[in-house]
């Protein structure tokens, strides 16, 4: 079940890609088939995308799946790739430049003092359903 937190994240992302390609609510709405009240619902983080709203909004708006579901919080952080293996599923990119992002990515983990594993279970949450 997404938290509160998810579902306001994922409104506002959604939103910001409905801006970026410069589409009012009703237009995403027809180009994925979909209620406008919905989507607005989900862009104001009253409600959480179904697995099939994803596909349909992913499809009109031409963004990777995978995308859409980490930001929703159907995948958690652990379970996503590392950068390397990434960029080499998804780009042609030579060996020395796969080093040179990864390196880089590194460089901002270590500087911000990131975890690139993610939260451990229940550590981004405000409460342990476990300790009850």
């Amino acid at each position: 079940m997404a938290t509160q937190d998810t579902k306001k994240q994922f409104g506002e992302y959604l939103k910001s890609l409905r801006n970026a390609r410069k589409l009012g609510v009703r237009e995403l709405a027809r180009k994925a088939n979909l209620d406008a009240g919905g989507i607005t619902r989900i862009e104001h983080g009253k409600i959480s995308p179904t697995l099939d709203t994803l596909k349909a909004l992913g499809v009109a708006l031409e963004v990777p799946l995978s995308d859409l579901f980490a930001m929703a919080g159907y995948v958690i952080p652990s379970d996503l790739p590392s950068m390397s293996t990434y960029l080499r599923t998804r780009y042609d990119l030579s060996e020395d430049a796969i080093a040179s992002v990864d390196e880089y990515v590194q460089k901002l983990i270590t500087e911000k003092g990131l975890d690139p594993g993610g939260p451990a279970p229940f550590e981004d949450e405000t409460e342990n359903p476990e300790k009850k």
